[in-house]
């Protein structure tokens, strides 16, 4: 190992331990999880029915790529960077810009002219080594050791109600929670909410970073989130009868969690602070990513009731009836709230945590889409329902919020809400009988029939998108701008044929 590193890890107060004591892996996992499960059903009268149960469920782990893992730290993976080193009092390095000029590989044997090697010579010279690693400034990441499988709690309690024969109501309570949940809680950060400006690295700076001499906030994943959804979710079923069946449900649910959704994103920032005692990943329990407080569905498909054997040109001859009979129709429509969005402060308050915005009171966000004064989509209407906290220990911003102790780093997760989501497909079959054993079946098929875009958050990158600069903050004339559309990337009509032989 490098000569730094082991100075700065005892500098630091850091204990190296090398040993095989706690097995072959770097983590340990449960092996004795245990998963009961009751339900229930009684039938109150031939049309009600009530059903019920719980149940303990296990998740799996999510993965990030590369991270978590403990793999990546030094030694086992460093990276090297180079830069040109150039001296002017030194006659002819100034042009070819040597990176050995002035470093332990300077004359090594396949070195260039004058005993100096460049990018252009390649690094022939430079022992690629983990020995040679300047530790100072080093990123760590890991894992909870003892790390605990995600579980959750489910619980529901349902009623059924027979309208007719073919047509049911349903209500149902549900309620989730889960545990030990992945957290990205990051390691060597401040633990104290601390002036903006201080130096969290100094060894004088109490409620500074522990480990001044490695770098802040790098990866450490633990099995500490916490998760809780309750949702009233309602259903009206029609059976196939009379050539029609539908289903039409609405769901009224909240989410909250203090743990980010680790693969798919969202428009909700990191912990304000994590490793404050007394503050920490509860600190920030709030709405989840992917929380969506309302969802409606109706989908369904209806014969219509024209041709041989139909109500309606029921006695029709040949013709008439290959033009009107054996048609039907099918429908998807999706209906659903945004999804909520954490807007952080123009200005840092602190140093070494991190600051949300908060909500002005009395001020609304007159929420909605429409085109600014730039000329571009906009979906937040009053800039002025938003503002941050006075910083500490530099001078007030414009209109700032005085605020003390934690207040000071702004609101919870969910300072506002974004575009909703809107989608209508359609159907259209038309059925042709040849012989008893052929069928001949044209399907016509409209994706998002109505053209509608649906639209990302104002401020959200990533997945290939690059959000609209500024859009996130109010004291911008870009704030509220919306920058991409949700799906693969617009979602356009889409319109396909196609004949089906059915034997």
């Amino acid at each position: 190992m490098s000569p730094s590193f082991i100075a700065l890890l005892a500098k630091d107060g850091i204990a190296l331990d090398v040993t095989d004591k706690y097995g072959q892996g770097l983590v340990q996992t449960q092996k004795t999880n245990w998963a009961p499960r009751v339900g229930l059903a009684y039938q109150i009268s031939p049309k009600l029915v009530v059903r019920g149960g719980f149940g303990f469920f296990y998740n799996s782990f999510e993965n990030q790529g590369y991270g978590p893992n403990v793999g990546e730290n030094y030694p086992f993976v460093y990276n090297f960077s180079y830069a040109a080193q150039t001296s002017g009092t030194t006659p002819g390095l100034q042009a070819v810009s040597p990176i050995s000029f002035n470093t332990p590989w300077a004359g090594c044997p396949t070195a260039g002219p004058g005993g100096t090697a460049t990018i252009g010579a390649g690094l022939s010279c430079v022992q690629f080594s983990p020995t040679a690693v300047n530790a100072q400034g080093l990123g760590l990441q890991g894992l909870q050791f003892a790390y605990l499988t995600p579980r959750t709690l489910a619980v529901n309690t349902t009623v059924q109600y027979s309208i007719t024969r073919a047509l049911s109501a349903q209500i149902a309570y549900v309620f989730t929670q889960s545990t030990n949940l992945q957290q990205g809680v990051g390691n060597n950060n401040v633990t104290a909410i601390l002036p903006s400006g201080t130096n969290t690295t100094s060894s004088s700076t109490v409620g500074g970073v522990p480990f001044p001499d490695f770098a802040s906030n790098g990866s450490f994943q633990s099995t500490i989130g916490v998760s809780d959804y309750n949702g009233l979710q309602t259903k009206l079923e029609q059976q196939f009868s009379n050539g029609l069946s539908l289903l039409f449900a609405y769901t009224y649910s909240k989410t909250l969690s203090d743990a980010g959704d680790l693969l798919n994103g969202g428009s909700l920032s990191g912990l304000r602070a994590p490793a404050v005692p007394g503050l920490g990943p509860m600190f920030d329990w709030g709405p989840a990513n992917f929380d969506i407080r309302n969802v409606v569905h109706f989908s369904g498909g209806y014969d219509l009731p024209f041709g041989t054997n139909k109500k309606f040109l029921g006695s029709a001859g040949k013709v008439t009836n290959a033009v009107v009979g054996g048609w039907s129709v099918n429908w998807i429509v999706t209906l659903q709230g945004g999804q909520p969005i954490t807007l952080t402060c123009p200005t840092g308050t602190t140093a070494g945590t991190n600051c949300r915005d908060v909500r002005v009171a009395g001020q609304s966000q007159k929420l909605g889409l429409h085109t600014d004064s730039n000329g571009k989509l906009n979906w937040f209407g009053n800039p002025a329902a938003f503002q941050q906290p006075c910083p500490l220990g530099i001078a007030p911003t414009p209109g700032c919020i005085a605020a003390t102790g934690s207040a000071v780093l702004g609101f919870r997760p969910g300072t506002t809400v974004g575009p909703g989501f809107h989608r209508f497909d359609f159907s259209a079959f038309k059925a042709m009988t040849l012989s008893e054993r052929f069928t001949l079946q044209f399907r016509s098929e409209f994706f998002n029939i109505f053209n509608h875009p649906n639209f990302n958050a104002p401020n959200f990158g990533g997945n290939g998108v690059v959000a609209i600069s500024n859009s996130g903050n109010f004291t911008s004339t870009n704030f509220g701008e919306i920058g991409s559309t949700r799906d693969a990337p617009y979602d356009p009509r889409q319109i396909q044929f196609a004949l089906k032989l059915l034997f």
